[in-house]
């Protein structure tokens, strides 16, 4: 497959790799709503899906082979040190706010869980290069990689794995799809790691880099990416997060997580509130 040279006005990305996959929606939007608050000074772009399903290693490959202009990932100090990273989370953090999918046939094996020594005797599937499998098997829970996403509830329907951690920012908005009927978002425990989503360009990009950041960066500060947040069909559900405020949360440490990343940035990283001594952690 060949690809010719980019345009200046076009930025090339990833398509949805499944029907599941919803949240891809959420990602191309945002990257244009970021277009779109620096088209006065850097111009209008079209931004332009590709065919291909690529796993994420392969799609961050791709920039640094000028296949793909922008893609989205879970950050590593790897991934940070060979592309260009825009260093604000694309969730708000919430992406490392994991909730549980399951069978709803489970539900009682689930309910029964109150540590994470629990937890950590049945499988998650993952994908085999996100950074959520590498922090999960740090952490001391058993992982089922799976390399590529349009797989992942078939491997869950099949009992290839207990369950399929998903983001709180994507979980709904997938488990809306007609085929996942047999699932549900066990609400009552939540994983929780500091694992921001970013934009990646190639390393040398300086400029596309610079225009995102502070295409973002206005996005945020003007309060329209808190709105965008609560209002799009992705995440929209979600909130408010005060309902999370009584769930157990068990907390897992990330050793791949940069020094850098913005986790004290209050504007750049929402948590769920804490209601009162009644919410549990472990």
């Amino acid at each position: 497959m060949t690809f010719s040279v980019q345009a200046q006005n076009v930025i090339r990305i990833e398509s949805s790799q499944s029907a599941d996959n919803v949240s891809h929606s959420f990602y191309q939007d945002l990257l244009a709503e970021i277009m779109a608050q620096t088209e006065e000074s850097d111009g209008s772009v079209n931004i332009v899906n590709l065919d291909m399903n690529v796993s994420q290693a392969r799609g961050l490959q791709l920039l640094n082979s000028n296949v793909l202009d922008v893609f989205w990932a879970g950050t590593s100090i790897e991934r940070e040190q060979s592309y260009g990273a825009i260093a604000i989370p694309l969730t708000a953090g919430l992406l490392g706010i994991r909730v549980p999918v399951i069978k709803k046939k489970n539900l009682a094996l689930f309910e029964a869980i109150t540590t994470q020594e629990q937890l950590k005797k049945l499988k998650a599937c993952q994908g085999s290069q996100w950074p959520d499998s590498d922090i999960l098997e740090f952490n001391g829970y058993a992982v089922e990689r799976v390399i590529s996403f349009n797989l992942m509830y078939s491997m869950l329907k099949q009992e290839r794995c207990d369950y399929f951690p998903r983001g709180l920012n994507e979980v709904y908005a997938e488990l809306g799809a007609p085929t996942n009927a047999e699932f549900i978002a066990f609400e009552q425990v939540l994983l929780r790691y500091p694992l921001p989503m970013y934009f990646f360009v190639k390393k040398e990009n300086t400029q596309l880099q610079i225009r995102i950041h502070r295409g973002l960066t206005q996005f945020i500060a003007s309060g329209q990416f808190a709105l965008f947040l609560q209002q799009h069909p992705i995440t929209k559900d979600i909130f408010p997060l005060e309902r999370f405020s009584h769930t157990r949360i068990f907390d897992l440490v990330n050793p791949q997580l940069p020094a850098t990343t913005p986790t004290n940035n209050a504007q750049l990283w929402w948590r769920i509130p804490v209601a009162d001594s009644d919410a549990k952690t472990q």
